[in-house]
């Protein structure tokens, strides 16, 4: 789509809005979900609030787009990867990185991937990333593989969600309280020394029950690191949830789930990656002068949610969470008294002795001194905070109303402490130079205190719901710098409003559309210069359904008036933290969806499923920006890592006991800066194509057997430049496991 196309399309919605005095926001529906394990019974006691969209059942009725994705789906290919999974929704963007999924980068409609800053993510409909306010970066994001299900919200459904509002948001849910004692136990083994072991056991004993899940997996890695060394990861995660349900009584009914967790991560994975001739000959090698790298960290949280049910029929419910997260990345990080190495990577022609340099085959001394940066990027996040929500229904004359109302207080913070080392290349290998006393890069600290508060109304009439309220946040920010020592803070109030309607068209055909303001915040690191992300989002689909056949087709347009580019550790030529403005820029696109079961006369059924997106952009305005991904913009330049096509299409074979499925993944290329036009040699990622087959064999009801083949064709593509230079798609992995249900 042309600027020119684009700038009509925001005409016709800017008229469109006009035609409002007051624009609210969308609604939640708060209905059942599916409960517990696999072969559960369906009356398993699973708290409603924790989920956001209602289910599969919910998601088909709403006035907007979202995902649902099963338990079912979710074992399917037996999944630690939420990127994965995450690609059976459409509008969704995936920048891999390490091949495993350990740090995500997720976007929604066009918001940045970027270690998933630009959205909001929820376990049990509270927020679980770090320090979603003071650093949204998410260096953690809870283990999939101890879901029971994920959902996807987009447009005027996600304010309801903030803070980060302006793509989406997601919800990991976990595995509730069942009804009855059930555990099980799972093993799969893999390419690489793969290896994942679970333990799951829940009981209900009287009015009380509790859930203990266990998960640890790990890999030896897929990296070859020169001189030989640990490329792999290993993660251990324990959670224990406590539930209380006393009898009701004609007054009041209550219902208390208590749920602590701890998670930890030991890899040595790096930000270090290859020049694309290197790429070429070996997609799998390390460098050595990455031999260093190692990440640590440790996750705890504790969750209270208390549902209370009035006479009045009123719902009141009440959370409270308590989240930290501490991590040690001690990591490749440059070089000392030498050049940008992402300069080095591209143009290895002009920096042969840094290329030997990171390659241990030229010495320090032989580089004019050149050390090894090797910097340990400490960092301890909190987070803490308090949800009050209520829910009423009325019926007035022939419209039914369901109103909500929530207020929640926030507050997070990030402690930054980034230690440099340097170390001589000596030899192929690396040697420390003994200055212990290099002043640190990044020493600091930043918090935010949020109240937000939301108002909807969700009306029926007759064919016809409509979805309207508000959502106001007031934040407090502050950044205490201890190397400047300086002190700033700033505060902004923000009202978000939104509406959206559905229609059922016919008995199996529904239309509907949606407007909201966006939103995505500021970090404290910007002091008073760069205001927050806002936009104006517009959203119109068609939904069919009959028995066996699920359509959606949906048009989305976004109109920031102001874009954020934040600054990472891995850029170069700014300071982390930092934000920058880019003004106007406008995203539209396209997302189709069909998920067909056919059934044989047999018992044998063929499902199939397609999610397509289309995107495209450009930016408003030209400028120059000291954000690397940005630099020199013209208006009409596309946006970095926002591919124009996304597809993937799954079709299988199953019976009662045994499934195949075969999984085609297509991402088209995309630029890594700004640009338009033709694209340039080393600036852009190529498009790829990757299959994956999977297959599950039900011996009896307590026994299943899993065998998965990823990548068939050992398809080897650069996925990324970022952090620093070149990553490859994983390489054909396989594994195979057994589920034992008790």
């Amino acid at each position: 789509m042309s600027t020119y196309l684009m700038g009509q399309q925001a005409t016709m919605i800017r008229l469109f809005m006009k035609q409002f005095v007051v624009v609210f926001t969308a609604g939640i529906l708060q209905l059942q979900i599916p409960a517990y394990a696999q072969g559960a019974d369906e009356t398993d006691d699973v708290l409603d609030v924790v989920l956001v969209t209602g289910g599969r059942e919910g998601v088909r009725k709403l006035a907007g787009a979202a995902t649902y994705i099963d338990e079912a789906e979710i074992q399917e290919l037996d999944d630690t990867d939420l990127t994965d999974l995450l690609a059976r929704s459409p509008g969704i963007y995936i920048r891999h990185e390490d091949g495993y999924g350990l740090r995500p980068n997720i976007g929604i409609r066009g918001a940045a991937a970027e270690r998933s800053q630009k959205i909001t993510v929820m376990e049990d409909g509270i927020l679980i990333t770090p320090a979603p306010y003071s650093a949204p970066a998410a260096y953690y994001l809870p283990n999939v593989n101890r879901m029971r299900a994920v959902e996807v919200v987009k447009g005027p459904s996600a304010i309801r969600f903030g803070p980060h509002s302006v793509g989406g948001a997601i919800n990991l849910v976990s595995i509730p309280v069942p009804t009855k004692r059930t555990g099980a136990i799972e093993a799969s083994f893999g390419t690489d020394n793969y290896q994942k072991y679970r333990g799951l056991l829940g009981d209900r004993i009287g009015n009380a029950g509790y859930t203990i899940d266990l998960l640890r997996y790990g890999a030896d890695g897929f990296k070859e690191l020169d001189g030989g060394g640990n490329t792999g990861f290993t993660r251990n995660d324990v959670n224990v949830s406590l539930d209380w349900r006393p009898e009701s009584n004609r007054s009041l009914e209550h219902h208390l789930q208590f749920k602590i967790g701890y998670a930890d991560e030991i890899s040595d994975e790096t930000y270090l990656g290859l020049t694309d001739g290197d790429f070429a000959i070996t997609p799998d090698r390390r460098y050595v002068s990455s031999k260093l790298d190692r990440f640590a960290s440790e996750h705890s949280q504790a969750h209270l949610i208390y549902s209370l049910g009035l006479p009045s029929g009123i719902q009141v419910v009440t959370k409270g969470y308590v989240n930290r997260f501490n991590r040690d990345w001690n990591k490749f990080d440059g070089l000392i008294g030498g050049p940008s190495v992402k300069l080095v990577l591209a143009r290895p022609d002009i920096f042969p002795t840094e290329i030997g340099l990171l390659q241990g085959e030229v010495d320090s001394l032989d580089a004019g001194g050149q050390l090894i940066d090797v910097t340990n990027n400490s960092r301890q996040y909190g987070s803490e905070g308090l949800d009050i929500s209520a829910q009423y229904d009325l019926v007035l004359g022939s419209f039914k109303h369901r109103l909500n109302a929530g207020l929640r207080y926030h507050h997070d913070y990030v402690d930054r402490d980034h230690h440099q080392r340097g170390y001589e290349m000596i030899g192929g290998d690396l040697v420390f130079d003994g200055d212990s006393n290099r002043q640190k890069k990044v020493f600091n600290n930043a918090s935010t205190d949020a109240f937000a508060f939301f108002l909807n109304d969700e009306i029926t009439f007759e064919r016809w719901t409509l979805n309207a309220g508000v959502r106001v946040e007031s934040i407090d920010r502050k950044l205490e710098d201890f190397l400047e020592d300086t002190l700033t803070s700033n505060d902004e109030t923000v009202v978000l409003p939104g509406i959206s309607a559905h229609w059922q068209w016919r008995d199996k055909v529904g239309i509907f559309a949606g407007i909201h303001k966006g939103f995505s915040p500021a970090a404290p690191a910007a002091g008073s210069v760069v205001n927050s992300e806002e936009s104006t989002n517009f959203e119109y689909g068609l939904r069919y359904e009959n028995t066996n056949t699920h359509i959606e087709l949906i048009g989305f347009f976004s109109d920031y008036s102001n874009l954020i580019g934040r600054c990472r550790v891995s850029d170069f030529g700014c300071v982390p933290g930092e934000e920058f403005s880019a003004g106007d820029v406008q995203i539209a696109g396209a997302e189709f969806s069909l998920n067909y079961i056919h059934d044989f006369a047999s018992g044998w059924s063929l499902p199939v499923a397609l999610v397509y997106t289309y995107t495209e952009s450009a930016f408003q305005t030209g400028f120059q920006s000291g954000f690397p991904q940005w630099g020199t913009v013209n208006t009409g330049d596309e946006l970095p890592y926002t591919p124009e096509n996304i597809a993937r299409f799954q079709a299988g074979l199953e019976n009662d006991s045994f499934s195949l499925t075969a999984t085609v993944k297509f991402v088209s290329e995309m630029r890594e800066v700004a640009g338009r036009g033709d694209l340039e040699v080393g600036m852009f990622t190529p498009s790829y194509t990757i299959l994956d087959l999977g297959g599950k064999w039900a011996l009896n009801e307590s026994w299943n057997l899993l065998a998965v083949i990823e990548n068939v064709g050992d398809q080897r593509e650069i996925v990324s430049r970022r952090p620093i230079g070149a990553r490859p798609t994983p390489p054909r992995l396989y594994r195979v496991g057994f589920r034992y249900d008790f």
